[in-house]
């Protein structure tokens, strides 16, 4: 229970730290982008690689601030993250065909997926 509290407070944390940078970002005009969404998930990715590797590099790091940050911050921050980090660790136990399939249907099934609901609200 007490690495669930963990996770909810760096959710927490990460939802906000979401909604703030999407906030600043929203002046920016050039070529149309979403560039609060492009900032969240490389910026997210850029950390949670980060955080990943301290976690290898240094084995004493507490379990519960480890998952407050990955688990909690970074998976409320961005959940591209956390897709990005399953693919690698995929890629990296050698299992290169399944990463490229994981990807594959994420990004297709999730695009389908995301369609076939729109569609049944909005026809």
């Amino acid at each position: 229970m007490k690495n669930v509290l963990f996770i909810m407070l760096g959710g927490a944390v990460g939802s906000a730290l979401r909604y703030l940078t999407s906030l600043a970002c929203q002046s920016i005009r050039w070529l149309n982008m979403p560039w609060g969404t492009l900032a969240v998930n490389v910026i997210g990715c850029f950390l949670l690689g980060l955080l990943i590797g301290l976690g290898e590099r240094y084995t004493t790091f507490p379990k519960e601030i480890y998952l407050m940050l990955t688990v909690g911050l970074c998976g409320s921050f961005t959940t591209f993250s956390t897709f990005a980090s399953d693919f690698f660790r995929m890629n990296n136990a050698g299992q290169i065909g399944l990463a490229v399939v994981y990807l594959t249907v994420s990004i297709v099934v999730g695009f389908l997926l995301f369609g076939l609901g729109r569609y049944i609200v909005v026809r």
